[in-house]
């Protein structure tokens, strides 16, 4: 017990050594020692805010903002990889794409299929991205579903493949009760013959920008004339003039039956004027008489 006693002893009395040697250095340097320590302590504390701050977007979020097309979002994609931004803008890349593929299946199927091969795997490419949000997730495996369903040609492999890719949308986000709604009424759809025959015909067209979409497939040459139904035009009889767009001769033939009544109308006057004097014609006996 002695020896602890006596090692603590000495260290104290070290350490008043100590204290007592370096007062008047302290008296001398003291001021400037705290500046130093005090400037430390600022460095310091402005390296551990700016190590902290997320680094500038201000030109990621430009290209964001201006973006359009699925190449301009490609564009400000690929300037901020694994960003926020970034797998924001990969998104709509990725979301636009699907829908123009979508719109070429109608008129273009080779352009269709393109695209739709395209969309998958942008939509793959933001897959393997790390920190993606719940909202970028839900809207990645909605992506891949309706690419599933777009490809569906009827056949039970395809319809499962489609199924079960809405399916994982009900499995990954089942508080989302928009799109679970929107997966189980897809999930029925494909469960019924009518649809699975429809996705069977689709498959086998083959439209191309050529093709005249809006006539039947027999040709123009088949479509019957339009019929020329009769007009009636309350001016025709003012003034043939302002009926253009009737032959020359209709308005020849029609001219004198039109004629006809403003010919009889003076005929019709005379006898109206002439009676009242014919009523008259008793006043004369009745002065002979007187």
């Amino acid at each position: 017990m002695s020896d602890p006693q006596y090692v603590n002893r000495e260290d104290e009395v070290q350490l008043a050594k100590l204290l007592r040697e370096s007062g008047p250095w302290m008296q001398r340097h003291g001021t400037s020692l705290i500046y130093v320590a005090a400037a430390v302590l600022a460095a310091s504390a402005v390296y551990v805010y700016v190590s902290r701050q997320p680094p500038a977007t201000a030109r990621e979020s430009a290209l964001l903002l201006a973006a359009n097309t699925p190449e301009q979002y490609a564009d400000a994609a690929d300037n901020s990889v694994g960003t926020p931004i970034g797998n924001y803008a990969r998104l709509r890349e990725a979301e636009m794409i699907l829908q123009n593929a979508l719109s070429s299946l109608f008129t273009n199927r080779k352009v269709g299929t393109e695209e739709l091969d395209k969309a998958e795997k942008t939509f793959k490419r933001l897959e393997d991205s790390r920190d993606l949000t719940n909202d970028i997730r839900l809207r990645l495996i909605v992506g891949l579903a309706r690419i599933a369903e777009a490809r569906c040609d009827g056949q039970d492999a395809s319809v499962k493949t489609a199924v079960e890719a809405w399916d994982q949308v009900v499995k990954s986000f089942p508080s989302e009760k928009t799109f679970v709604e929107l997966a189980e009424t897809r999930k029925k759809k494909l469960d019924q013959q009518s649809t699975k025959d429809f996705y069977a015909w689709f498959q086998k067209q083959d439209p191309k920008p050529a093709d005249e979409t809006g006539l039947p497939q027999d040709g123009p040459g088949n479509v019957p004339p339009v019929p020329q139904f009769p007009t009636i035009d309350p001016l025709k009889n003012l003034s043939p003039t302002l009926t253009p767009g009737t032959p020359a001769e209709e308005p020849k033939a029609e001219e004198p039956k039109a004629e006809e009544p403003k010919a009889e109308e003076p005929k019709a006057e005379e006898p109206k004027a002439e009676e009242p004097k014919a009523a008259e014609s008793p006043a004369a006996p009745e002065k002979s008489g007187e």
